[in-house]
């Protein structure tokens, strides 16, 4: 199949066009990819934990003899990708297709059917692991929420964050409780901050550039209750030691949430700023804008709009509040020693 062909059939971009020639000659597990019928499409994706909404539109648009050979090509890259990189263990970040702006629903779906497809492979993986029902079925329905969030800002179906979700897919992280975690090495990457090498050194082979520690990422489910918190911390460290034969005794979070700026607006007892008390501030020559992080995530916009957006909490109010006197949200790395 021409990668090119296909981008201009259905008008995708340069990007779609480069990750699909990438992904062209990656080779597909035995059997190829087991593409449910349409008549078993719900309960294929199922797994994802999207809503009642959600479902009943991937369901409606599952591919069937009417869909065409290049989507379902498509398809099969995809799946191919979630595979090879699950089968060697990726930790490297890498990019995603983004295909929101497609007319067209099936081709923003192709991500879902392939996730769909994918699941047996990550549940057999997390089996082979000695992982829990629950924390593979939590981390698997993430998809559901990221999925609604694409629907809020954009109104349609689709996954904006597909870049995001395939780190679940090839084993990349964890949701325990109220965190997730994700493997990976102590440096500075995109917006993770972290001490110099000599600093870090100095401060201990923990901190140590390359050394193992856990990146931990707030899910989108309620409030940062105290006691939850708490309790997913305490199972970190010895979930990945028993599991994965790593130890990780420091966790990092580079986040919005831990912009100390938030704590001139939230009370002491708030759960955010019981939160940011946890950690460790990395002290950064730089700052990073965390402005289009805050509406994502307190107003699920795609963009800042300060004058669009509802007031209604204290967090909404201090948001906009904090923009109109012409300053700006940062996002800030800390890190915690896990027990």
């Amino acid at each position: 199949m021409d990668a090119a062909a296909v981008t201009r059939r259905f008008g995708l971009d340069e990007a779609v066009r480069v990750w699909l020639e990438e992904a062209a000659d990656l080779p597909l597990p035995d059997g190829g990819v087991p593409l449910a019928p349409p008549e078993r499409a719900r309960e294929a994706v199922a797994p994802l934990g999207l809503a009642p909404r959600d479902a009943d539109e991937l369901v409606a648009v599952w591919p069937d003899a009417g869909w065409p050979v290049e989507l379902l090509w498509v398809v099969e890259r995809m799946y191919a990708r979630l595979a090879d990189d699950l089968a060697r263990g990726g930790r490297e970040w890498r990019d995603w297709p983004v295909l929101v702006g497609a007319g067209d629903v099936r081709v923003r779906c192709t991500v879902l059917v392939a996730l769909a497809a994918a699941v047996p492979l990550l549940r057999a993986h997390h089996a082979a692991h000695g992982v829990e029902e629950e924390v593979s079925a939590a981390t698997l329905a993430d998809t559901g929420r990221h999925v609604a969030q694409t629907r809020t800002m954009y109104g349609l179906l689709g996954l904006e964050t597909s870049t995001w979700m395939a780190l679940h897919f090839r084993g990349g992280l964890y949701e325990l409780g109220r965190l997730q975690y994700e493997p990976n090495r102590a440096g500075a990457e995109g917006p993770v901050a972290w001490y110099p090498r000599e600093e870090a050194a100095e401060r201990g082979p923990e901190w140590a550039w390359g050394a193992p520690v856990l990146r931990l990422h707030i899910p989108v489910q309620g409030p940062l209750d105290p006691g939850r918190v708490g309790e997913s911390l305490g199972r970190a460290r010895g979930f990945f030691a028993e599991r994965f034969g790593v130890d990780y005794p420091l966790a990092t979070c580079s986040s919005w949430l831990l912009d100390p700026q938030l704590a001139e607006y939230l009370p002491e007892s708030s759960n955010i700023v019981a939160f940011q008390r946890r950690f460790t501030l990395v002290e950064e020559d730089r700052e990073v804008v965390g402005d289009s992080d805050v509406f994502r995530f307190v107003f699920w916009r795609p963009g800042v709009e300060v004058d669009a957006v509802p007031q209604r909490t204290r967090l909404e109010r201090a948001v906009v509040a904090h923009l109109r006197s012409g300053r700006h949200w940062r996002v800030r790395t800390g890190w915690l020693r896990l027990g």
